[in-house]
């Protein structure tokens, strides 16, 4: 697999908004794995009378967002993520040098496991509160679903600390629909090139736009 493209060095104190610019052909990617999956697996469950459950539902949710993600078809072709066999279906990746996990929630889970702990500790063991900030080396993307399963938020968080009872983030954010950064021109407000498309890329997949059936 192409190696990624060198990022900037972020640090955990960095402003939230700068990293998700840069990560937005990944998060728009996520974002839109997840439109996809959500409707695909309620169409399964119900077609196959299977019994939901949350462990079930979040599996197979899993194992489809995977398969789009294995497709994800961004900018530069040296750009892709590294996707990373994880037990269960577990949704982990590099990407731009950072290493990720996709967890469902809408707040960063507790660190049940030894390997979680460690993925949550951006802090090296020589690090002391008058080092500079600490590198940014892990982040938690998290999807969330409404009442009736229905997928609803999506948020980026960098994780500070976790064990079994408790998880600390340095920071927080909801990744807003893709759609929501297109700039549609008003009348009259067109320059010379509006009409010349040639240039523009395809999606590699439709962008569902609205709430999920």
């Amino acid at each position: 697999m192409a190696t990624n493209i060198t990022p900037p060095q972020f640090t955990c104190e960095t402003d939230p908004d700068l990293i998700v610019s840069d990560l937005e052909p990944l998060l728009t990617a996520v974002y839109e794995a997840f439109e996809i999956a959500l409707p695909h697996i309620e169409q399964l469950i119900e077609r196959e009378a299977f019994e939901r459950t949350p462990a079930l539902f979040s599996h197979l949710v899993r194992c489809k967002a995977k398969t789009q993600l294995q497709a994800f078809d961004c900018r530069d072709d040296e750009d892709h993520p590294q996707i990373e066999q994880v037990m269960l279906d577990g949704l982990a990746l590099e990407y731009r040098g950072l290493r990720f996990r996709i967890l469902k929630g809408s707040v960063l889970p507790t660190a049940q496991s030894a390997q979680r702990q460690r993925f949550y500790q951006q802090e090296l063991p020589i690090w002391n509160p008058d080092m500079p900030a600490p590198a940014l080396r892990s982040l938690v993307i998290l999807w969330d679903t409404d009442s009736t399963w229905q997928f609803s938020h999506l948020y980026l968080a960098a994780p500070k600390t976790g064990d079994e009872r408790t998880a600390e983030a340095y920071w927080q954010v909801e990744i807003g629909h893709p759609a929501e950064g297109i700039v549609v021109p008003l009348p009259g407000s067109a320059g010379p090139d509006a009409g010349d498309l040639d240039n523009v890329r395809p999606r590699s997949t439709p962008l569902v736009v609205g709430k999920v059936e």
